[in-house]
């Protein structure tokens, strides 16, 4: 029968196992942890039982030689004689019950998990285990009528009562954190070796004491009574329901707390939104963690990027492998990525750890945060994130453009990397700086696909408004930022639509000009990179629409990765994409691909403060001295300059902005809006 959890009127006189007693000494020939060959207290080898429960015969005697028989304080049947006895005979057969523990033994603990290996027919116990399960269609406490099972795997369970064995939970403050912490109460011995959350190994701190260090579940057992309090979250104490004994819980404070209210805060709301959630049954992923300094050796700065410095290192321990034995890697190449003045957490650091917590799934091509650390020696906090070998997309390219064929490479590369933006928009987030520089190739993923995401930094949920600091890349920024419109899922897609053509191209977008206000406003007047003649037709059409100037007029980013996949595997429009590649090979040939040029000194393609631009072009182009006309882009080059070559003048925009570095510089600009690609 599968017990319930039962609701609990009043926890005071809660009883988890109301039909057996509580021991006046410990319960100690059992060993909280299954895995134990040897008695944790006098050192003899454990017996096992034919349902592969382990005990100790010494430390059992021991036991009875102390406390009465008149009353059950163990649930169990006893073997002697070739029959089974369940153990509250105990009263009836006082004597005889101390012989029979002697020279005979326990056949089955009810209140310790077992495994159930005992219906195969050759078993030499086989006709006893039918017995037992046969026998129990009445409870032996209450006398209650057990539910039968019917299929083959429960009918060889043996059954508990729901009236002799109460689950219940409770919720409570946590004396440590003040906040909400779930208790599940167990009436049984859970003498597991793995967490039942996450399936992570435990770690022992006490005989009746064990907790998870990735999603901080403790598990506090009573040797007075063999149950088991499941605590969802740190706190100090833990009281059993049955005997009312409190227990101090042990654990290593430096590996649960950084010192820090927020980043411990954002750990433990994200545990509760998941335990909230959880069912009995259910299991939690591997969660964020926090992660001691002293487990990294080998730490050497490689980048400086627009938040801080990126350094690469070797973590000892090592992540988390996802799978059913969880196990960690041992000595992994990580990223160690330092915000810059981290002393006091800023709201990057946490949307980092926040879009991870939200977006990350296993296989689906984000770069995993494993958890978060801090410097001892400047006190900075410091992300702990996946180490990708391959380096970004740009790099990549440049190394490869030449290997790179329309003939399955281009689109199965542009197909990982769509899926996994579709990834994060299916998790409602933005990513709000996405660019080539934050596409990594993982050559570890040996299974799926090698092609991830990375810093979600500046990613929000695709409802906020919050936009009042606004970072990013000018190429790769939609123009309805320029005026004034919030991130969104569509936004991302025309970024989507520059990857596309840096696939076509071999090189960044918009490299040959300076990226300021004159580039913002062609590109609010249509400009887009010049499309090679190599583009196949279906191909530069998704891509225009992905660049379309109205953000409704652009797909979804599942529309955009089902049009890759029926292109890369289903071979739809293939007679185009063969032609693209002859023609490709000839443009290679006569020098004309890939578009490798000298990039300006001042086109700026690390993440960096556009507010100040955006706030003057919104202002600009609102007015009513600037009117823009929605260009419509064509393959056909030629056409393409014709048509921007139409003039739009701005006259005498005069602006005063101060640099990152705190430099004031004025602009006065006045131009007559050619095609980028004549500027120098």
């Amino acid at each position: 029968m599968e017990l319930t959890v039962t609701k609990i009127l009043n926890y005071d006189s809660y009883n988890p196992t109301p039909k057996l007693k509580s021991s006046p000494i410990p319960i100690s020939f059992v060993s909280f942890n299954a895995n134990d060959c040897n008695c944790i207290h006098c050192g003899d080898e454990y017996t096992m039982s034919p349902f592969s429960q382990y005990y100790c015969e010494k430390c059992l005697l021991c036991y009875l030689d102390n406390t009465t028989y008149k009353n059950l304080y163990v649930d169990a049947y006893i073997l002697a004689e070739n029959l089974i006895f369940p153990s509250n005979f105990c009263g009836i057969l006082e004597n005889y019950l101390a012989y029979v523990f002697q020279v005979h033994y326990i056949f089955c603990f009810k209140q310790i998990p077992s495994n159930y290996i005992f219906f195969n027919i050759n078993n030499p116990h086989y006709n006893l285990f039918k017995d037992v399960i046969e026998s129990e269609k009445y409870c032996k406490q209450c006398g209650k009528s057990l539910y039968q099972e019917t299929n083959n795997y429960d009918y060889y369970e043996v059954k508990m009562c729901s009236d002799c064995y109460l689950i219940s939970s409770e919720c409570i403050e946590s004396t440590l954190t003040k906040k909400p912490t779930t208790i599940l109460y167990l009436p049984w011995w859970l003498n597991i070796n793995r967490c039942n959350s996450c399936n992570m190994p435990l770690k022992f701190t006490s005989d009746r004491q064990k907790y998870c260090e990735n999603c901080f579940t403790f598990y506090i057992g009573c040797r007075y009574c063999l149950t088991t309090n499941i605590v969802f979250g740190i706190t100090s104490q833990s009281q059993c329901k049955k005997c009312k004994r409190v227990s101090s819980i042990i654990f290593d404070i430096t590996k649960i707390s950084s010192g820090n209210s927020d980043l411990d805060d954002f750990l433990d709301n994200s545990r509760l939104e998941i335990y909230n959630q959880l069912k009995l049954t259910d299991k939690v992923g591997i969660s964020m963690e926090w992660i001691s300094y002293s487990q990294f050796i080998n730490v050497k700065e490689i980048a400086r990027g627009g938040f801080g410095i990126i350094y690469l290192a070797t973590w000892l321990d090592g992540s988390i492998e996802d799978n059913y034995y969880n196990v960690r890697h041992g000595c992994e190449t990580v990223i160690l990525k330092k915000f810059k003045n981290s002393q006091d957490i800023s709201k990057y650091f946490l949307n980092e750890l926040k879009s991870n917590q939200f977006c990350y799934k296993f296989e689906q091509h984000i770069i995993r945060t494993y958890g978060f650390t801090k410097d001892p020696k400047f006190d900075d906090y410091i992300l702990v994130m996946q180490y990708a070998s391959g380096g970004d997309l740009h790099n990549w390219i440049q190394e490869n453009f030449l290997r790179i064929t329309w003939s399955k490479q281009k689109l199965v590369i542009l197909w990982e990397i769509s899926e996994g933006l579709e990834t994060i928009h299916k998790a409602d987030y933005v990513h709000r700086d996405f660019h080539s520089g934050n596409i990594l190739f993982n050559l570890s993923n040996k299974v799926g696909h090698q092609w991830q995401i990375g810093d979600l930094g500046l990613s929000q949920p695709a409802n906020s408004t919050s936009n009042n600091e606004i970072y990013g890349v000018i190429p790769y920024i939609a123009p309805e930022i320029f005026k004034g419109s919030p991130f969104s899922k569509k936004s991302d897609v025309y970024c989507m639509g520059m990857i596309m053509w840096k696939l076509t191209a071999g090189c960044k977008p918009f490299a040959n000009v300076e990226h300021d206000f004159i580039l913002i406003f062609k590109i609010l007047d249509g400009e887009r990179p010049e499309i090679t003649l190599d583009t196949p037709e279906c191909f530069a059409n998704l891509m225009k629409s992905c660049w379309d100037p109205d953000p409704e007029k652009r797909p979804s980013m599942k529309e955009v990765r089902n049009t890759l996949v029926s292109w890369s595997l289903r071979n739809i429009n293939i007679e185009q994409f063969i032609q693209a590649e002859i023609k490709r090979k000839e443009l290679i040939k006569s020098k004309k691909l890939p578009k490798f040029i000298n990039p300006h000194s001042k086109a700026i393609y690390t993440s960096r403060l556009l507010s100040f631009f955006i706030s003057k072009c919104s202002s600009i182009y609102s007015s009513k001295d600037y009117i823009s006309n929605e260009l419509d882009f064509d393959i056909d080059i030629s056409s393409r300059t014709n048509a921007l070559g139409i003039k739009r003048k701005i006259e005498d925009i005069n602006i005063d902005f101060h640099e990152n570095s705190g430099k004031s510089i004025k602009i006065s600009s006045s131009y007559s809006r050619t095609s980028l690609t004549d500027r120098k």
